[in-house]
């Protein structure tokens, strides 16, 4: 790929806000209620009331029940270890990002033109808002699952499939190796085309 194809394709994503709001001033007396709510939080934990059982962290949503759902990478290599046997599509996108915008429904095709095969499609969105995604999603009747990755190449999901810039699709074979990355807008017929090359190697 030249230079000028990142230059037309490519869409660095933006920095994720910074902190938070600056905190109004604390009202007379805050330092009192501040002292007594910590006196009822150590009550609470000699007698073992706030402590939760061993155990009891929910597991996380399963990949495919919903939109958009969250995953840390350490969540997202577990789904990849249950899908070894069949060769993943993972594209990372954004709704501000009009190349990634113009190829999702290239993808959707794709995922139904292959729906009888080994082969699972994965969205990730990158660096983005969710509620916005949620309309491009809706827009481009995006059918496959979708997970929500809001630091993306600043430390999260992203960053840790080496994605710098936007749209970038990863295809993982059926051994759970990252064997094929397109680093642009997907052309069409390209999806299929690099599924069946997959599928077709021992």
């Amino acid at each position: 790929m030249t230079s000028r194809d990142r230059t037309v394709w490519a869409r660095r994503p933006p920095r994720p806000p910074g902190a938070g709001p600056e905190r109004a001033p604390r009202p007379p007396g805050a330092g009192l209620g501040a002292a007594l709510l910590a006196l009822c939080v150590l009550a609470a934990a000699c007698t073992g009331g706030s402590e939760s059982p061993p155990g009891s962290t929910r597991p996380p949503v399963a990949l495919g029940s919903g939109q958009l759902v969250d995953r840390t990478a350490e969540q997202f290599v577990s789904d990849l270890d249950r899908l070894k046997g069949r060769v993943v599509v993972i594209n990372f996108w954004a709704s501000w990002c009009a190349p990634c915008r113009a190829e999702m429904p290239d993808l959707e095709r794709a995922s139904r033109e292959l729906a009888g095969e080994p082969v699972t499609f994965i969205g990730v969105n990158a660096s983005d808002e969710r509620s916005k995604a949620v309309e491009a999603l809706a827009q481009a009747r995006v059918t496959y699952p979708t997970v929500y990755d809001r630091e993306g190449i600043y430390g999260g999901l992203a960053s840790r499939w080496s994605v710098t810039s936007l749209p970038q699709t990863w295809f993982v074979d059926r051994e759970g190796r990252r064997a094929v990355r397109i680093a642009r807008q997907v052309r069409p017929g390209e999806v299929p085309a690099t599924v069946d090359r997959l599928l077709s190697t021992p």
